[in-house]
């Protein structure tokens, strides 16, 4: 029966010493603390330029997200139905524990 080397523990584990870890952290410090260019987003090119279902799905979203400012114990979400025209901005109550299934 052959006798094969099994890495066992942390010899199949490349080598990971302090000095590495120190140099692989001073090497990421400058790349990290170089200020990224702040590309900041035209709201005016976007009115301009979205459809009136992105327009409507934006404002849902905004009215939703101001109900949840006003009321953080609710849940809320916003549907948009198109077939029967109608926008609904609702608040659900938050379950107390998620039930959890079992697969």
């Amino acid at each position: 029966m052959p006798n094969y080397a099994i890495p066992a523990a942390a010899e199949g584990l490349p080598k990971i010493s302090r000095r590495t870890l120190l140099g692989a952290l001073t090497a990421a410090i400058p790349a990290a603390a170089a200020p990224a260019v702040a590309n900041t987003f035209n709201w005016n090119a976007f009115f301009a330029e979205a459809t009136p279902a992105e327009l409507a799905r934006f404002h849902a979203n905004a009215l939703a997200e101001a109900m949840a400012t006003m009321h953080p114990e609710l849940s809320w979400r916003h549907v948009i139905d198109h077939k029967v025209q109608f926008v609904l901005v609702v608040g659900d109550e938050r379950p107390a524990v998620p039930v959890r299934q079992e697969v």
